[in-house]
């Protein structure tokens, strides 16, 4: 992957950090995960690059529902999106889980 593209990737990534969980809380109240569905209308909607969806399901979906919807990896995606997230102070890395970005996994208090 070129510098440029992953700079494009990570940009979404931390979008996608910022704006869904609470966009997914208000419009679908603060569960644990969320369905493949909601996170679409949520990327759509909150105007995230929508070719990096599959680090949005490995965040905010079960592994069952992302393993349905798509055929990535999703140990590495929430690794990639936890390491990008980081780095770039969206959260420490002493936090307990990614979920403390959007409260348990992406579900909002």
């Amino acid at each position: 992957m070129g510098i440029l593209m992953k700079m494009r990737e990570s940009r979404a990534i931390k979008k996608i950090a910022r704006n869904l969980p609470p966009f997914l809380a208000s419009g679908y109240g603060g569960g644990e995960v969320y369905t493949p569905g909601q996170v679409e209308n949520a990327m759509e909607e909150t105007g995230c690059d929508t070719d990096f969806i599959d680090h949005a399901y490995a965040m905010y979906c079960s592994k069952e529902a992302f393993d349905n919807i798509s055929d990535g990896n999703y140990e590495s995606l929430q690794s990639e999106f936890g390491e990008v997230c980081s780095q770039g102070g969206l959260f420490s890395s002493s936090d307990a889980s990614l979920g403390d970005i959007g409260g348990d996994s992406g579900g909002g208090d």
